[in-house]
């Protein structure tokens, strides 16, 4: 209607950006997709690595023969170890890695949260994850955001890599146990490093430090880590 009597050169978008901008048609038009879910917060952990998250970095440059990083996150503590690998792994290589990287120093979780990727929603890690009496939970298609801790830890850790390896990219198979560390360290909002989270100190940065770490015994030890987890 207004083209019947008016022109400029600009006419077509100005006028798609007024309607599209009106706050009277945004506020009563009937919506036309499903109402989406509400959003239901995981449940917190008891314990450090009794749940756990993973995900993958894809896309990094070769470092040594490597170009893929495997994230995986103590859901209680936020302790997270970055695992450099060749390429994506298959179900079973996927594995036989977390065997050797979490199994082994943290004993077997109740849950993993992951992603719809093909080695979590194969056959093979289904069964691995049954036999061993572990609950394989994947994010929904509507609400990515299930495994949102480990895609914001994706991000800390390619920005660290993206700042220490800015002028030799392929370099960054190298720096990434210094990230891991760094990041394992930093103090977060809850008043605590992921490191201090899951044992109970904050690992020393400087000698005369170490007092403030060290334990007199076990029964220290044990009373310190539950005060800690009980405070966090």
């Amino acid at each position: 209607m207004i083209a019947q009597r008016f022109w400029w050169p600009s006419m077509s978008s100005d006028i798609r950006t007024f309607v599209s901008s009106c706050p009277v048609c945004a506020s009563v038009k009937v919506p036309r997709r499903p109402p989406a879910g509400l959003l239901r917060p995981l449940p917190v952990p008891s314990r450090p690595w009794s749940h756990i998250a993973m995900d993958f970095i894809t896309g990094l440059p070769n470092s040594r023969g490597k170009t893929v990083i495997l994230t995986i996150v103590d859901r209680f503590s936020k302790l997270v170890h970055a695992v450099p690998l060749q390429r994506l792994p298959s179900a079973k290589e996927l594995a036989v890695v977390v065997s050797r990287h979490i199994f082994r120093l943290h004993g077997l979780p109740e849950d993993i949260v992951s992603d719809r990727g093909p080695q979590f929603v194969s056959g093979f890690w289904k069964e691995f994850c049954k036999l061993l009496g572990i609950t394989a939970s994947l994010s929904s298609g509507f609400h990515p955001q299930t495994n949102g801790q480990v895609e914001r830890c994706n991000q800390d850790l390619e920005t660290t890599l993206r700042a220490m390896c800015s002028r030799n990219p392929s370099a960054w198979s190298n720096q990434l146990t210094w990230a891991e560390y760094a990041h394992n360290s930093l103090v977060n909002s809850s008043g605590f490093s992921p490191f201090q989270a899951a044992y109970g100190y904050q690992p020393p940065l400087f000698p005369h430090q170490e007092q403030l770490a060290s334990t007199t015994g076990p029964a220290a030890f044990v009373r310190r880590c539950q005060r800690t987890w009980k405070t966090f």
